[in-house]
């Protein structure tokens, strides 16, 4: 995936002595290549040794993609259909919508318009450790991914711990994976592996610490699914670029996207390095302006709500400690930043839902917060650096500020 990179440098003026922040909009940060294959036997299917007189028949797209995600859920590799009425379905959008990292293809060809079908599916080691845990058996897990589900055990573990007492658990703990996998992982890739690669999967995540998007994605289905959530993956696009993510739902006819990958790193403030994000946090699709796909989850949520990290009622309960703040302009989300400033906090997050094209600039953004509204409301000076992020009609504000 192909990030068109942006940097603006906050310098220091007057008596405020700002650090110096930078901001990157866009990164490159790819997908790499899924391997199709693709066999036609033109002789009687009774040789694949299959009965396909059991198979499920399909004559439309996303019924059999909806039954080949089932499968793959539940660790079935090899798996006999019949595709009826002429239906041949496009095996690019099949493997993007299972969102598998290998699918082979072997029809059988008999002269009539049904084509008895089987689908050999590749599962990413997280999905395999997830199954693992949920049913109590590491027996076929190899060495590697047994070593990767002593990893997520404790970090499941200490995901629950940290939810305890909340009134959303679930949220809590979500938040604790997304955090925990932008803490332990480095970005990383490389095009056309001949077999997949270790930063593909989960391992490379949590094992080796470097990821594309895949492993990103493959770690957070993992630790999601062990904590009992109903979590996919999704492929696309971002960027231009094929692209991996996560859609998460919480049973009540709602889903959200989850972009690890796009949060992780997302901006650099000099003083304090690299910093992740939370724009890509259970993110309606109004928020998703960066990302393309074809294939919907179902009841994807269009706008923010309670569940979306700008917007959670875990913020008051939290007293801002964990999650994000969601005002209207982008003056009431600087006003409102001045005042946790002022009031000690090093830290905040802000999302304006109304898009200002004066302070879509962010020296225009820095010089309100910084010359007029803290020293001359709460004769506050120090160091402040500020990253701003536009997504459609929103305006997303991190600012990190040291007294001085």
């Amino acid at each position: 995936m192909s990030k068109l990179k942006h940097k603006i440098f906050f310098i220091g003026v007057l008596a405020l002595g700002f650090f110096f922040g930078e901001y990157s909009d866009y990164f490159t940060k790819f997908f790499a290549d899924t391997k199709i294959e693709v066999v036609t036997v033109s002789n009687d299917a009774d040789a694949a040794n299959v009965n396909f007189n059991d198979a499920p028949h399909f004559n439309n797209f996303n019924d059999l993609s909806a039954y080949l995600k089932q499968c793959k859920k539940n660790l079935r590799t090899n798996i006999p259909v019949v595709l009826t009425n002429g239906f041949s379905p496009n095996l690019k959008e099949l493997i993007e919508n299972v969102a598998c990292w290998n699918l082979k293809c072997t029809t059988y060809k008999n002269g009539s318009n049904t084509t008895p079908t089987i689908y050999e599916i590749t599962n990413y080691p997280g999905e395999r450790v997830a199954y693992a845990y949920l049913h109590n058996d590491t027996s076929f897990l190899s060495n590697e991914e047994k070593k990767l589900y002593k990893v997520a055990v404790q970090i499941v573990k200490d995901a629950k711990n940290f939810s305890a007492g909340h009134s959303s658990p679930a949220l809590y703990q979500e938040l604790y994976i997304h955090d925990k996998i932008t803490e332990r992982v480095n970005y990383f890739t490389e095009r056309n592996p001949k077999s997949m690669a270790r930063f593909q999967s989960a391992i490379g995540a949590l094992i080796d610490g470097r990821a594309n998007c895949q492993g990103y994605s493959d770690a957070f289905y993992m630790l999601a699914t062990m904590c009992h959530m109903n979590v996919d993956k999704i492929a696309g696009h971002a960027g231009n670029e094929a692209h991996m993510w996560n859609v998460v739902n919480f049973g009540d006819n709602r889903s959200y996207f989850v972009d690890v990958t796009w949060d992780d790193a997302s901006y650099t403030f000099s003083d304090t390095g690299e910093h992740s994000g939370h724009i890509y946090f259970n993110a309606p699709s109004a928020v998703m302006t960066t990302h393309k796909w074809k294939y919907a989850p179902a009841n994807l949520q269009r706008n923010p709500d309670g569940r979306y990290f700008y917007c959670t009622k875990e913020f008051t309960n939290s007293k801002g400690k964990y999650f994000g703040a969601y005002l209207k302009t982008p003056q009431d989300a600087l006003k409102y930043i001045a005042k946790r400033i002022a009031n000690g906090w090093n830290m905040s997050w802000v999302c304006s839902t109304t898009y200002d094209k004066k302070y879509s600039d962010p020296q225009v953004a820095i010089k309100y917060l910084t010359q007029n509204l803290l020293p001359n409301i709460y004769g506050w000076y120090g160091g402040v650096s500020l990253n701003l992020a536009t997504r459609g009609n929103f305006m997303f504000f991190t600012v990190e500020a040291k007294r001085g």
